[in-house]
């Protein structure tokens, strides 16, 4: 009997577990963009207050060099990343602005920080 309650609990248990794990997804508390070799993945925070950060992993094999953009037009920052290090920067984050992080070498397409997203990708332009 104490045996076949036990296991009754194990598999509730398993259960309760596995629904859980369903509902989760990736999120952060600073904007993380990892170039990845043909398109970059960016992982964005829920909520922003007056600062934030801009933490960008470099998982190609070419060094990267990127910028900062505030609203397609003003530079806040340069980066200069080597192959599989991150740099990190942190920045005042106006809500009324769009913010940008264009890669200059390698060439890419400019990768729009958004608020509240999950986890998006950003494919190559063709």
């Amino acid at each position: 009997m104490y045996w076949r309650n036990l296991i009754r609990l194990i598999i509730f248990i398993a259960l309760f577990m596995s629904g859980i794990s369903a509902y989760s997804y990736e999120k952060a508390d600073a904007f993380i963009v990892e170039a990845l070799s043909g398109h970059y993945k960016v992982l964005s925070p829920v909520k922003v207050g007056d600062k934030i950060s801009l933490i960008v992993v470099n998982q190609t094999l070419h060094k990267l060099r990127g910028k900062l953009q505030e609203n397609t037009s003003t530079d806040i920052a340069y980066l200069s990343i080597s192959p599989g290090k991150s740099e990190s920067i942190e920045f005042r984050f106006d809500k009324a602005s769009k913010y940008y992080f264009v890669p200059l070498s390698p060439a890419f397409q400019e990768v729009e920080l958004k608020i509240g997203e999950k986890s998006y990708e950003v494919p190559a332009q063709r």
